[in-house]
Order: structure tokens, then sequence, then C-alpha cells
């Protein structure tokens, strides 16, 4: 960088600059144009890159340079845009081909942390569950900080790893990313906008960080509003949302006015039109109405119905009730839930309920209003088409580059974790039959008998075909490498299986609870000595998840099928694959009827307007079509048929083995 000279200064006086102090005005050495600075205000000390080049904008090439701005304390790199800024940029580290456009004021007061370092009050809204905002901030990490207070020497320690990343992020002059866009704001201060951001028509943006990538570029739109904020890579957060002290992890998407207070929102969320409150929005959790609140709860792969709603302040002691919704779970519209309240995965909770509802072990399950008592139906969305669909779509819909993924996220609907759930609650509904009774209070829901046996016998069914189907897929493996039956018998074995039973699900990442409690020793213990490290650490977790899965099945299938996988025999081998076949033929036939129930005379009321029923009929089917051209119908026949066939093969493979 050199000093203008004199014929430089009087060129850009021509032109409508002026500087507080030229000797502080200093440019590259080579590439600077002065002809492309126009009507430039410097205020203190101002750097200024090469600006021969362009820079794509708004679908136009426009030349890089300064004009109608004022700048005051700034460093602007390579090919950078600036242009009708009307207040003032101050203390800005522009990065190489970025641009400024038609924007109010783009500041920094100096040394911030550009809200890295925010504490965000999560799950219990009274506090105590405090989150604190950095950019290698993950769902898992945010988990342990948040429910695992039990443990202060982890939290102590954890917490210590996290300052050091707030004082890391501590810098004098707000960043503006390589290729980032602000364009049409109001008001940006003490924001850090990452590479290739794009920040369009926000209105006020307040202490916060905008991270984002050239492969997952990070977008604020119109009419936003945030303050203590943090943005993730390839996040797009506009349309008037409202935010404070919040966090938008990797992929989400918020908007059409949603606003949020104290809340986490981590990968691939879509929180549109409602409002949330100290929520912990764990991945792929999904509000799309007016009138919903989400309040004080930790939710993850949840989907809030119109006008859900829950009370977390009995007006005693003020809103210091929580709610936990594990993965999967539903609210109808205008269900109610009562804080305190812990409901099972994957289960559909409809209508209103006054009473704190308790049913971790009872996942898969229906709790509806029943005249003003909640009833449970356990295991019965085993059976839903909506399940199905679900299970599909949540992968499918994964917004986020792979080598950016700091969220880390088992999708598996059928895991360790709720497996194990569906043995517990199994138990649990075999021992109240076992008692006599026509009904039972379980968890605050009342369950009759009928609804009971039934659910039995759904869990068993799920439950076999989930470890048939594990150890099915080890033995076609085995069958395919070409090895002999004691190889096949080896690779059916665990390492070990202490500890495999007890799992836990960390927003996301299902995980083997010992391993858990290692990570959080060596945290405590300094040998973690850092976020980063913890992050690989968290990572290896996931890493270990297919190996500890099958130490899992190793442990249970003894009990539950009556034999050991590193025992089978051929003979034995088919039975499980039997075993298997039945039990997905079962819950695939009433997944299809369920799916049909769209298509019965109910759904084709308000057809064929101007006709009879064979209009209706079809208006219907024109509309709609018919069961056999559904997408989700036709595709899990196909499928169903192929791991029928397959299942076939690996059979007959299977008795050739036991002729020899």
């Amino acid at each position: 960088m050199r000093q203008l000279n004199e014929d430089e200064i009087r060129r850009l006086r021509a032109q409508g600059c002026e500087a507080q102090d030229w000797s502080r005005v200093r440019v590259a050495d080579d590439g600077f144009d002065v002809g492309r600075v126009r009507h430039a205000r410097f205020l203190g000390a101002v750097t200024l890159g090469p600006n021969g080049g362009a820079v794509p904008f708004a679908g136009q090439t426009l030349p890089a340079g300064i004009a109608h701005a004022t700048l005051g304390d700034c460093d602007i790199g390579a090919d950078v845009l600036i242009s009708n800024i009307g207040g003032l940029l101050s203390r800005l580290r522009v990065g190489d081909g970025a641009a400024i456009v038609n924007t109010g004021e783009v500041t920094a007061a100096g040394d911030s942390a550009f809200g890295v370092g925010t504490r965000v009050v999560v799950i219990n809204e009274a506090g105590g569950r405090p989150v604190t905002l950095f950019p290698g901030l993950s769902a898992q990490i945010a988990h342990l900080q948040a429910l695992h207070r039990h443990n202060g020497a982890f939290i102590a320690r954890l917490e210590s790893l996290i300052a050091a990343e707030v004082a890391a992020a501590r810098a004098d002059k707000a960043p503006v990313g390589a290729g980032a866009r602000i364009a049409h704001c109001g008001v940006l201060r003490d924001v850090a906008i990452g590479p290739a951001a794009i920040v369009e028509g926000a209105a006020r943006l307040v202490n916060g960080t905008i991270l984002s990538a050239p492969e997952a570029p990070a977008f604020v739109g119109a009419g936003v509003c945030a303050e203590d904020f943090l943005i993730a890579e390839g996040a797009r957060v506009e349309s008037g949302a409202c935010l404070s002290a919040c966090f938008v992890g990797q992929g989400a998407r918020v908007g059409r006015q949603f606003s949020a207070d104290n809340s986490l929102i981590f990968a691939n969320c879509e929180l549109f039109n409602g409002e949330g409150c100290a929520i912990f929005a764990g991945p792929c959790t999904v509000s799309h109405h007016k009138s919903t609140l989400l309040l004080a709860a930790l939710y993850s792969f949840y989907n809030a119905g119109s006008g859900t709603n829950a009370s977390n302040h009995m007006y005693k002691l003020g809103p210091c009730h929580q709610g936990v919704y594990e993965r999967g779970c539903k609210t109808g519209s205008f269900a109610y839930v009562l804080l305190d309240s812990h409901i099972g995965a994957f289960s559909v909770i409809i209508g209103k309920h006054a009473v704190n509802l308790h049913t971790p072990d009872l996942p898969f399950s229906y709790i509806f209003d029943d005249g003003g008592t909640p009833a449970l139906v356990p295991g019965i969305n085993l059976t839903s088409a909506g399940l199905a669909r679900d299970a599909q779509k949540w992968p499918d819909r994964d917004r986020r580059p792979p080598p950016l993924c700091r969220d880390l996220v088992i999708f598996d609907v059928f895991s360790p974790y709720t497996v194990e759930k569906m043995i517990h609650g199994r138990d649990r509904l075999n021992e109240a039959c076992a008692g006599g009774a026509e009904e039972v209070r379980i968890g605050g829901a009342r369950v009759t008998r009928s609804r009971m046996k039934r659910g039995v016998a759904l869990y068993e069914t799920a439950i076999a075909r989930y470890l048939c189907g594990k150890i099915m897929d080890r033995v076609a493996a085995g069958l395919e490498a070409g090895g002999s039956w004691g190889q096949i018998q080896a690779s059916l074995s665990a390492p070990s299986i202490e500890g495999a039973r007890d799992w836990a699900d960390l927003s996301g990442l299902i995980a083997r609870r010992d391993r858990v409690a290692a990570l959080e020793a060596d945290v405590a213990s300094g040998a973690i000595a850092s976020a980063a490290e913890m992050s690989r650490r968290l990572r290896s977790l996931w890493d270990a998840y297919a190996g500890d899965e099958w130490a899992y099945v190793c442990a249970v299938a003894p009990a539950v099928l009556g034999v050991a996988p590193s025992k089978l025999t051929p003979d034995e081998a088919i039975e499980i694959i039997d075993r298997w076949s039945g039990a997905l033929d079962e819950i695939e036939r009433a997944i299809e009827a369920d799916a049909r129930k769209e298509f019965g005379s109910a759904a084709r009321i308000g057809y064929g307007l101007d006709g009879d029923e064979a209009a209706a009929r079809g208006d219907f089917e024109a509309v709609r079509g018919v069961p056999e051209t559904q997408e989700i119908i036709e595709r899990r026949r196909r499928q169903l048929q192929q791991s029928l066939e397959r299942a076939g093969a690996l059979k007959t493979a299977l008795r050739q083995r036991s002729l020899h």
C-alpha cells in the first residue's frame, strides 16, 4: 500500500471526493484506478485495494469502484463495489469481490465479538439452561451444554473452551467476506459477514455473525430484524423474520414474519409465520402456521400443526416449566400441551391436554383428547403412511454440503434408541395387562386393555423386523463376499456388548451413553483441550454408530429372537429371514391400508360439484389419482417386492450351504 500522490488527490477532489486527512488514505501499489472513485468521503485511516476489475451483481457485471459513499477506518479489498451508501461504512474489513450497494449504514463500534458469546436461554424460559453462541456450535454441543447441567465439572470446562472461541472472535473491525453482497439494507451494526453471503433488503441487524461459504452461501432477506444472533452456512432468514438472541443452523429456513426469542434452530429446520420462545429446535423441526407457538421445549424431527400451543407458566414461580418432545413427534391442529411434559419418540398429539404427560417409553403412539382426558394408543404410528413418508423425506431434504455438516444426524427411524424404547414399552404394557384391569393410566394418559394388547403386538413386530433385518444384512454381506459359514458366523459376533443397550439421542446424534460419558469425562479432565477437538470427538461417536448398532443387535437378539447371531446355523438364518419377511409384510400392508384411507368416499367430498357420483369419482381421480398411481404407495410396493425377492434369493443360497 502507498499514499496518494498530489495528482491523484487533485483528480479525486475534482470527482467530488473529500478526506478528513488525505495522508491517511492509502491505495494499492498496482491496479488502483483513481477514475473509479467518485463522490466519496474518507474519514480516518482508509485503505483501498486494486479496483480495475468487475463485480457480478444482480445479473449484470459492474465495474468495481466507489461512488456516493462515506467510509471511515475501512480496509477495502480488491475489486470491491461500493455505491449509494446513505449513511456510513465504518470500521469494516471488506474482502475481495464484495459489493455494498444502496444501503444505509454498515458500521462496527470496535472490539466486538459480533454476537459470538451471546447466552441463549433455551428449554426453560426462567433460565438455568443457557447455551453460548460461537461459530463451531452444533446441535450436539448445545444439547450437552443445555441438558447436562448436572455434570458441573464438565459444564465448567466446556464453558471455558467456548470462552476461548468467544475471545478469538473479537475484532476491532467487522469483516465482510470475499464475494459477499449487501444490498438495499437499512442498518447493520457490529455484524460479521462471511464469504459469499447475501444480505438483501434486511431492515436492522445488530451484533451478529453470518457464517457463509461459497458452496453454501447464507442469505438474509427483506425486512429481517435480528439482534444478538448467529446465522450458519446455507441458512435463509427472510421475509420479515424477527430474531433476538438466536442461532439459525446450516440449511435452516426462517421467514414469513416468524419471530423467535432466545431460540436455537438447527440444521434443515423450517420455521414460518409463527412464534418461538426458548425453543431448542433440533434438526428438521418444522412449523409453517401463523397461529403456532413453540414454547420452552426440546424438539427434533418435529412437525407442528396450526394453532399448536403450550403453557409453561403456572402464575406461581414464573415460566419455569419445560417440555421434551423426542424425535419425530407431531402435534395436530390446535393441540395444547401442559408443561412439564415428556412425549415419546415419533408420537402424535391431537387435542388439548391440561395434564402433565410422561410417555418416553411408549414411542410411536397417538395421544388424543377423549372427553377431557388424554387417551393413548401405543405403537399405532408404526402403521402410519405419514411416518413412512417422513422417514424418506428427512435425508432427502438435507440441504447441507457434506464437508460443512456440523450437526451430526442419524436419520434412522428404527435405531437402538427407539427399539430399546419399544422393548421397555412392550414390557410395561405386558405388566399392565397382567394386572387384569380393563384400563390403566400411564404417564397421565388412559390406555385400554385392547389397545395395550395391540400395542404389544405392534412393538414386537417392529422389534423383530429391525433385529432380523440387521442380521439378514450381515449374513447377505458374508455370502456375497464368498466367505465360509465359519467366517460368516465370525462376522456376526461383536467385540463387546457391555453397555450396548444404553443409548442417548443428542438432538440428532444417536450414541451409546458410555461413549458420551467418556467424552464428558475427557472434557472435564482437560484431555479434550478445545471446542474443535470436542467436535472431532463427537464425530467419532457418529462414525462409531454402525459398529455400536451391531453390538446392540448382538446384545438384544438372544432374549428377543432366542438365538445369538454368532451361533446361527444356516437353517436358523433361514428362520430369521422368514420372520423378517413376515414382519415386513405385516407392517407394509398396514401402511398401505393407512394410505388408502386418503382415497375413500369421505375424501371425495366436494368433488364433481356440477355432476353426479360418477362425475365426483372422475373429478377426484383427475385431481388426486388412484392409489396405484401414488408415488409413495407405488415406491413402497416396489421396495417390498425387491426386499422379498432378495430374501428369497438369500434363503436359496443358505439352503445350498446346508446341503454342503
